[in-house]
């Protein structure tokens, strides 16, 4: 019988680092994780709710979920996907990922550039000044969506936190406290995850260098993910705009406007 715990997180925020960390180094934790996404019918990899319940639950072992949408009602534009998700996250415990949100929109720009023309087209302000999209569009700038999934998800109250950047410098501590909060037993030698170079994906060989390698990076077109980045990239004006969008969201995670977290 599968034991089901969900890893939750706005775009780009490190849900991929916490997601190797735990497959990686907890007892029983399968390697493949599934992504909850997949229910909504629009998603362009779509599982039938009923196959996509079946392969979670059959599963033996801890089945780590990815999910990147909003806990709310009414926030799928299927019914039948809006009624799942509501009653998983019920079920499941749950970890959100957080990262400085200055950090998510560089890292958002930069990944929705490899992919869309008309972003690759555009400067970084037009970018965050622009609404976000989504099965959850709600006619909100990026930053301003930033915030509602943080302040969404912490009045939701999650089981626990993980912060992409205590992952970053004090990996082992940060992962057993995820551990001791979701009673996860880790192996007795803890690994920190790679992230592996660019290279052209090959699907079956990609699939055979994760499971020689458990500890690389799954995510999608890995980066650095240097913590700070957002200097190099945000002027003033950015700044203003952002605090004035997401501040509160900010304060909420501990994160203040000159990029320290507290």
């Amino acid at each position: 019988m599968s034991r089901i715990v969900v890893v939750a997180s706005h775009r780009r925020s490190g849900t991929h680092l916490v997601l190797d960390s735990l497959r990686g180094n907890v007892r029983d934790v399968q390697h493949r994780f599934m992504t909850l996404e997949r229910i909504e019918p629009t998603h362009e990899k779509h599982l039938p709710i009923a196959k996509f319940d079946r392969r979670l639950r059959s599963q033996r072992g801890i089945v780590l979920v990815k999910a990147h949408a909003l806990p709310g009602a009414g926030v799928w534009r299927s019914h039948e996907a809006d009624a799942y998700a509501a009653e998983l996250l019920a079920e499941a415990p749950t970890i959100y990922v957080h990262r400085d949100g200055r950090d998510v929109l560089v890292s958002l720009y930069r990944f929705v550039q490899s992919y869309s023309p008309r972003v690759a087209g555009q400067s970084f302000a037009e970018f965050l000044r622009s609404n976000h999209t989504g099965i959850d569009a709600a006619g909100i700038s990026r930053p301003a969506y930033w915030q509602r999934h943080v302040l969404a998800w912490l009045d939701r109250g999650p089981t626990t936190l993980a912060s992409y950047e205590r992952l970053q410098g004090d990996f082992e501590a940060s992962l057993r406290s995820i551990a001791e909060r979701l009673d996860l037993a880790l192996r007795p030698a803890l690994t920190e995850v790679r992230l592996e170079p660019r290279r052209r994906r090959i699907p079956v060989l990609d699939r055979a260098w994760r499971r020689l390698r458990p500890a690389s990076s799954t995510a999608i077109r890995p980066q650095a993910g240097r913590i700070g980045g957002w200097h190099q990239v945000f002027d003033d004006a950015d700044l203003a705009w952002f605090a004035a969008e997401a501040s509160v969201g900010m304060r909420r995670l501990g994160y203040s406007l000159d990029g320290e977290a507290s």
